[in-house]
C-alpha cells in the first residue's frame, strides 16, 4: 500500500472527514457529522443532475403523473459492472464485410466488458449509479425492517436495533399511511386478506415508504440524499452549512496508508481525480468514510493495496449476497373492477360517482387521481421471502400504451440468500473499467437450499397473482436476470473477527485506525427485504461512533 501513483507536488486538500459517495448512506453520515460541528468534504464520481443536490428523479411531477415514463430514467442511470465477452461470438450476419469485427481470440474490455467474467457465475444486471445521490436518485423507497430472527444481525441487541431503526425511519421519513385513501390500495389489501391460502404468520400490509405528501395532498416528496442533506447542502436558494462541501465529478482512486511500515495502519490520504480537469490531488482527513456502493467500495480498497496479502482482509469482497427475484404483472380481474363500480362502501361510491360525472365516457370506476396500490408482506418463518404488490418503474416491466395503467399491478418477490464465502467479487490487476479502476468480476451461484426456496417463492407469487387478475401479456411470471434486485450486500461485511468480516459494527475497518465503510456492503446477513433502511442503521451507528471519537480527542487535547 504505497503512494507511488501520487504525482509530485499534487495539490493537497485538508478536511476533518472525507466521505466518498453521496447516496443515502453517505448522506446520512454527512448530515450527522455536520450537525455535530465536524468539517465534512464529500466527493462523488458522478455529476449533479438536479438543481437540488441528490434529489430523487421521481420528485418530478411529470413522472408522478405517468410512472411508465420513469422507466427510461432508471435505465439511463444504471451502468452495468461486468459484461462477459464471448470470444466465440460471430460478427453480425448483416455487418458490412469491410468493417472491423472481433475474431475468436480477442475481446474488447471497455465500459464494463470483461473477458474474465464467466457468464454462468455472473450477476448480469448488477449495476452502479454514478450521479450525485447515487441509487437514491431512483430507488423504490421501500423501507421495511429486517425480520429479527431470519434476517437481522446480532451485532446489535434488540433495544439497540429498535433505536437505530427508529432514528433511521425518522431521518428517511418512513410512512405506511400514504396510500390509505387509494381505492386500489384498499381493494388489493381486502382481496388478499380474505384469501385462505396462507399460514397465520403472514400479513398483507401497506408498504412502508420513505416519502411524505406535499401540502396539496396530490404529489409526494420521495426521500433521497437531498432530503437527508436538508439545509446543509448548497443550492441556489440556500448557502448550505459552512462545514460541508460536496464536490461532484471527483473520483477517489485509492487510499494511501501506512500499512507498509506498520501493521496497525492509518490512512494518510486519499488520491482523487477531478474528472473535469483530469488533474489528481490528495485529500487529507482525520477520518475516511467509503460509501461508494457494494462493488465499487471494495474496488477502491483493492486498488489501495488490500489485495497484497490474504492475511490483511481475507473477507474483502466475499460473502456476497444478492436476492433472487420473481416478477409478473397482472391486469385486475373484471370481478374486482365490478366490485368497485357497484360498491356499497360509501367512500368508494362517492369517489366513483364524482369520477363518472367528470368523465362520463371513462369505462373504469377508478378516479384518475387514485393512487396505485403499495402493499407488501414482511418476511416470515412460513414465507421466508419479501413481497411487493404495487406499481413502480424499473428497467423492466413497461406497460403497453393500449393497457390502462390503472388496471395493472406489479408483483415482485425477493428471495432470501445465505451469505457464503465462495460467493464473491474479485478485481483485476490487468483490466480496468472506463474510469481506470480495477475491473470487478463476479463469482456467484445460488446455494442449493436457497434455490429450492426460490422455487416455492415463485409458486407463492403465482398463487397471489391469481387472486387479483390475469397476467399481462409479455409480463407472465418469470425469474429476473441475477443482479436485477440491485441489493448486493456483504462485500465489506461487519462482524466480530477479521477472519470472516471486514469491519466492526461501526463500519471501522480492521487494523486501520481511521477508515470506515458504509452501505449495503456492511450488512453481514442474508436478507430478502430491501436493505437501504438497515444500511442507514449501520451508518447512524458509525456516525455516532465517529462523533464520540472526535469529542473524546477534543477532551484529551483540552486536558
Amino acid at each position: 500500500m504505497t503512494s507511488t501513483s501520487v504525482p509530485n507536488n499534487a495539490p493537497v486538500v485538508e478536511t476533518e472527514v472525507l466521505i466518498v459517495g453521496s447516496g443515502p448512506v453517505g448522506a446520512t453520515y454527512g448530515r450527522k457529522l455536520v450537525d455535530a460541528g465536524i468539517q465534512v468534504l464529500m466527493v462523488e464520481l458522478g455529476a449533479q443532475e438536479t438543481p437540488i443536490p441528490g434529489d430523487h428523479k421521481k420528485n418530478n411531477f411529470v413522472v408522478q403523473k405517468d410512472i411508465n415514463s420513469f422507466i427510461n430514467v432508471v435505465q439511463g442511470e444504471l451502468n452495468l459492472l461486468s459484461v462477459p465477452t464471448d470470444p466465440r461470438a460471430a460478427p453480425s450476419l448483416n455487418l458490412d464485410p469491410s468493417a472491423w469485427s472481433i475474431d475468436a481470440s480477442t475481446a474488447t474490455i471497455h465500459n464494463g466488458q470483461n473477458p474474465c467474467q464467466d457468464s454462468y457465475y455472473n450477476l448480469p444486471a448488477a449495476a452502479a449509479t454514478r450521479v450525485v445521490g447515487g441509487m437514491g436518485s431512483h430507488w423504490t423507497n421501500c423501507t421495511p425492517r429486517q425480520h429479527p430472527k431470519l434476517e437481522r444481525s446480532d451485532l446489535f441487541n434488540d433495544s439497540e436495533w429498535d433505536a437505530l431503526y427508529g432514528e433511521a425511519e425518522e431521518r428517511i421519513k418512513t410512512n405506511s399511511t400514504l396510500y390509505n385513501d387509494s381505492i386500489r390500495q384498499q381493494l388489493v389489501l381486502d382481496t388478499l386478506r380474505k384469501g385462505h391460502y396462507h399460514h397465520g404468520d403472514r400479513e398483507f400490509k401497506p408498504m412502508p415508504l420513505a416519502a411524505q405528501k406535499l401540502p396539496d395532498q396530490t404529489y409526494f416528496e420521495w426521500s433521497c440524499s437531498a432530503t437527508l442533506f436538508g439545509d446543509i447542502a448548497k443550492t441556489a436558494d440556500n448557502p448550505g452549512a459552512k462545514n460541508f462541501t460536496l464536490r461532484s465529478q471527483v473520483q477517489c482512486i485509492q487510499l494511501i496508508t501506512s500499512h507498509d511500515t506498520s501493521p496497525d495502519g492509518v490512512v494518510l490520504g486519499a488520491l482523487c481525480k477531478d474528472l473535469k480537469t483530469d488533474k489528481k490531488f490528495l485529500i487529507r482527513a482525520r477520518k475516511y468514510v467509503l460509501c461508494a456502493g457494494a462493488v465499487l467500495t471494495p474496488g477502491i480498497m483493492f486498488n489501495s493495496g488490500w489485495n497484497s496479502s490474504p492475511e490483511q482482509l481475507p473477507a474483502l469482497g466475499k460473502y456476497l449476497t444478492e436476492q433472487t427475484m420473481a416478477f409478473c404483472q397482472i391486469v385486475l380481474s373484471r370481478s374486482l373492477v365490478d366490485e368497485v363500480e357497484h360498491s356499497t362502501n360509501p367512500d368508494w361510491a362517492k369517489k366513483v360517482n364524482e369520477h363518472h360525472k367528470k368523465h362520463p365516457h371513462d369505462p373504469l370506476p377508478f378516479p384518475f387521481t387514485d393512487l396505485d396500490p403499495q402493499v407488501y408482506t414482511p418476511v416470515s418463518e412460513n414465507y421466508p421471502w419479501h413481497t411487493q404488490i404495487h406499481r413502480d418503474a424499473f428497467s423492466y416491466g413497461q406497460v403497453p400504451s393500449t393497457i390502462d395503467q390503472r388496471l395493472v399491478v406489479d408483483l415482485r418477490w425477493f428471495g432470501w440468500i445465505a451469505p457464503v464465502e465462495s460467493n464473491h467479487v474479485s478485481f483485476s490487476k490487468a483490466i480496468t473499467d472506463q474510469f481506470g479502476m480495477p475491473q470487478p468480476t463476479f463469482h456467484y451461484e445460488v446455494p442449493k437450499e436457497d434455490a429450492e426456496r426460490t422455487h416455492r417463492m415463485m409458486e407463492d407469487m403465482c398463487l397471489v397473482a391469481s387472486k387479483l387478475g390475469g397476467f399481462l401479456p409479455g409480463a407472465e411470471p418469470k425469474f429476473l436476470v441475477p443482479g436485477s434486485a440491485l441489493h448486493i450486500s456483504g462485500t465489506t461485511r461487519a462482524g466480530t473477527s477479521k477472519k470472516d468480516s471486514v469491519c466492526d459494527r461501526y463500519g471501522r475497518v480492521w487494523d486501520t485506525k481511521n477508515l470506515v465503510v458504509g452501505g449495503c456492503n456492511v450488512i453481514p446477513t442474508g436478507a430478502a427485504c430491501n436493505p437501504t433502511l438497515t444500511a442507514v442503521c449501520f451508518a447512524i451507528a458509525g456516525a455516532d461512533k465517529i462523533i464520540e471519537e472526535f469529542q473524546t480527542k477534543a477532551d484529551i487535547n483540552r486536558a
